[in-house]
């Protein structure tokens, strides 16, 4: 996922012009990884949710007020990751610049949501070794 994260930053860097079907490729695969990217942080969330009998998330953007409200995310991060995943229905249909921004607004939230489960695990972990 890192990768992934990684290649998304270095395309929005320098976003393709569009004037050529590699440059659409590009695109292309952003959305997919992208898409794929808050999808999983999604599952992993709901997941969390549901070994620690968490409140019910309202919706696919509320994991991650739930999981702020029980200190497994910082709460800074929560608007910039729902952004993302408001965006999932979208993201098939929405043109580059529109992609584009909601990746700049997000993927940095996204790669520190995705540092907190990598604590959370490993807490978890060392609790199940003592």
């Amino acid at each position: 996922m890192l990768k992934n994260i990684e290649e998304i930053r270095n395309i929005a860097k320098k976003p393709p012009e569009m004037s050529s079907a590699q440059d659409i490729k590009t695109m292309e695969k952003v959305k997919y990884l992208f898409y794929g990217l808050t999808k999983t942080m999604v599952d992993i969330g709901n997941n969390i949710i549901e070994e620690n009998e968490f409140r019910k998330p309202l919706n696919n953007a509320d994991v991650f007020i739930s999981l702020a409200e029980h200190d497994i995310l910082i709460s800074d991060i929560v608007p910039g990751i729902k952004k993302a995943v408001f965006a999932i229905p979208k993201i098939t249909g929405c043109s580059y610049d529109e992609l584009l921004s909601v990746i700049s607004k997000s993927i940095n939230d996204i790669h520190k949501c995705l540092d907190s489960f990598a604590v959370y695990f490993k807490r978890k972990q060392g609790s199940i070794q003592s």
